[in-house]
């Protein structure tokens, strides 16, 4: 067999024990026209090589073998995340190409700074998991918690009382900080778009731009305080210069976002005028924003006619443009539009 074929099956195996595929080996017959047991000897060979290793009463019997580093530091008014990667985190992604070592040292820097500035905390864990396919980076801290945070900031500066889940949605546009003076409040935004996957949880309420599941609560375990976790993996073409120029221009600067609507709300699907203005009050000061309507089921009639039809009117420079939306919410869409031409 010639050797990339090998190194694919290889791949493919690892991808599939590493998403917990309990038919990974009939899986691999099928699209490499293999024998079963030639994928055993494929596993048996990646457990020599400490690639993989044994899972007992597990279902796929293997799990990836991962290296994991652990990082205590005492937020003492002396720590440099830009030190602390260099010294700690670095060295550990000596084996990852150029592209991927400057993507976690922009992730890094950003939520480790985020700990250092903002958490009032007096203790800061690192966590560093890698394996074959993946590294993933978990920075907690024991401070005040990011959605309290945000929570106290709002009520000083507005006199509004802003429940915890609404803190949320705050962080998906990409400029709301608590320190204007000092910060722009574009790195959670832009770390999130170019990890495989970001997640922010405290206080029981959390902050991704993916589907949540519990085995993440689980291996965040916070307690008190804020936990960030980042993965990204080894090979990754993800490029820190596109995901900016994405969203950014030289001369105008972050002018475009993109919004996770079935994130951004707790209901996950937004019905009502007060949801659609706290939305637009979020995009204000953008030039075009990507509503991306995967996973909702449904919206408003209200939603649609103020976002669409009121705040489109008072902002008709702006380009809103729809995403994934299913037949329900794009007829809803087309409808209001269709109504008021």
């Amino acid at each position: 067999m010639k050797k990339e074929n090998t190194e694919q099956i290889r791949q493919y195996i690892l991808k599939q024990i590493d998403t917990r595929e309990k038919d990974y080996a009939r899986k691999t017959v099928e699209n490499f026209q293999i024998s079963k047991s030639s994928v055993y000897s494929y596993t048996k060979k990646m457990c020599d090589e400490h690639i993989l290793q044994r899972a007992e009463g597990k279902m796929p019997p293997y799990r990836l073998e991962t290296q994991e580093h652990t990082f205590h530091y005492e937020n003492n008014g002396t720590l440099g995340e830009d030190r602390i990667f260099s010294k700690d985190i670095e060295p550990l992604l000596h084996d990852c190409p150029k592209n991927v070592l400057s993507a976690w040292r922009y992730a890094f820097t950003e939520m480790m700074n985020n700990a250092i500035e903002h958490s009032h905390a007096s203790k800061i864990l690192v966590i560093v998991q890698i394996n074959v396919l993946k590294t993933t980076i978990i920075i907690a801290d024991n401070g005040i918690g990011i959605f309290k945070n945000i929570q106290n900031f709002i009520r000083q500066e507005k006199g509004e009382e802003l429940a915890l889940e609404d803190c949320v949605s705050l962080l998906f546009t990409g400029k709301f900080t608590t320190a204007k003076n000092l910060h722009s409040g574009e790195g959670i935004f832009f770390t999130s778009h170019l990890m495989d996957s970001f997640y922010i949880l405290s206080d029981h309420i959390f902050f991704s731009r993916s589907s949540f599941s519990d085995a993440i609560t689980d291996t965040l375990n916070v307690q008190n305080g804020t936990a960030v976790l980042m993965t990204l993996s080894n090979q990754s073409k993800k490029n820190v210069r596109k995901v900016f120029d994405r969203f950014s221009d030289v001369e105008e600067g972050f002018i475009r976002t993109h919004i996770p609507i079935a994130h951004m709300f707790p209901s996950g699907s937004p019905v009502s005028r007060s949801e659609a203005r706290r939305l637009g009050e979020l995009i204000s000061g953008f030039k075009e924003i990507d509503l991306d309507f995967s996973d909702v089921e449904e919206v408003g009639q209200a939603f649609s006619h103020e976002l669409f039809i009121v705040w489109q009117s008072r902002n008709p420079d702006v380009v809103l443009n729809v995403t994934n939306a299913n037949e329900a919410v794009d007829h809803m869409i087309r409808r209001v539009k269709n109504t008021q031409a």
